[in-house]
């Protein structure tokens, strides 16, 4: 997935041709819409014309505009998809019944499953032995849940599945706080901390968020409607639920091996610098590029993070049971 991030001040977004025109105060270049998949325009700064917008809509080329976080705020996209109104009658059927249930669990022993496998490679990378140990144990919550015991509601599972999940976190984010550098002031996954590792997460998961949400409208379904975390208004929450599985492989682990090479956030009043945010958008498009390991045929991440939408779709129009992404085993 090839994502424009344009950040600043001052920023002017037109288009002549099929090209964009992009005017900073340190100069202006073109960019073919060819080699654009998406633009995430994150900053307040930036004007955009009408004409660029319907031009990057025709063309396929999603917008997302982001917050100081990272968060998506909004996106703009093509008006129609392929089999929207089946998948999505299927989306809302589902939610009553025991599919409901199998693809909540699905998702959260994914999540888990992810988390394993990405300890497991660090274990290895960075010759830590005890991430290896620790990635059984949160592999061991994984395989912890079985669907037959669980309770026929969604509310009542989701609250056994989070448990369980809240656990493996706990071991996860200890493990990865033993590896950072002390001078991080890393301890622990923290959304409200202005340490150097917790604000990168927030900003790059803001990404991530943005990425998950087109895929998900791209197979047709409703990012607003979940099943492992609860409704809420104005929150699209199937996002944070696809989301889960892919923290790990394309966040977590391409940040601490940031990290771990010397790499720091310029941060300013308690906020990522823009040219920051800009690396960290950077890192995320590299990790995008490179091969999914293990997952249902060879590909990139970027085409993973796309086919693993379509294949919850296509699950829910079935009616059968969603196989997620578990990474590599641990």
């Amino acid at each position: 997935m090839r994502i424009l991030h344009v950040t600043g001040y001052g920023v002017k977004i037109g288009v002549t041709g099929a090209a964009l025109n992009i005017k900073a105060r340190d100069g202006s270049k073109k960019i073919p819409l060819s080699e654009i998949d998406v633009v995430v325009l994150a900053s307040s700064g930036i004007s955009i014309s009408s004409r660029a917008l319907r031009k990057l809509v025709i063309t396929g080329i999603e917008v997302i505009v982001v917050d100081g976080r990272g968060l998506p705020v909004g996106i703009l996209y093509a008006s129609h998809y392929t089999r929207t109104t089946t998948t999505r009658r299927a989306q809302y059927q589902a939610y009553g019944g025991e599919l409901a249930v199998s693809i909540a669990l699905s998702i959260a022993r994914c999540k888990m499953l992810t988390q394993a496998s990405t300890l497991r490679r660090l274990s290895v990378d960075l010759g830590v032995r005890e991430l290896a140990e620790e990635a059984r144990r949160v592999k061991a919550k994984a395989s912890s849940i079985d669907l037959s015991v669980l309770p026929r509601t969604l509310d009542e599972a989701r609250s056994v599945i989070m448990g369980v999940e809240a656990e493996a976190a706990r071991i996860y984010w200890g493990s990865i706080a033993l590896i950072l550098p002390r001078d991080i002031g890393f301890n622990g996954r923290d959304r409200d901390s202005i340490d150097p590792f917790n604000l990168s997460l927030n900003y790059a998961y803001g990404i991530l968020y943005g990425l998950a949400w087109r895929s998900l409208v791209l197979a047709g379904l409703d990012p607003y409607a979940g099943f492992l975390h609860t409704d809420r208004s104005g929150k699209p929450v199937l996002a944070f639920d696809y989301v889960e599985m892919w923290r790990a492989p394309l966040i977590d682990e391409v940040l601490v091996r940031a990290f771990m090479r010397g790499w720091r956030p310029r941060i300013e009043s308690g906020r990522l610098s823009y040219n920051s945010r800009a690396e960290i958008a950077g890192f995320v498009s590299e990790r995008l590029k490179q091969v999914c390991p293990r997952a249902y045929r060879h590909m990139t991440f970027d085409e993973a993070l796309r086919g693993y939408a379509l294949r919850l779709a296509e699950s829910l129009r079935r009616g059968a049971p969603y196989q997620c992404y578990e990474g590599e085993a641990a």
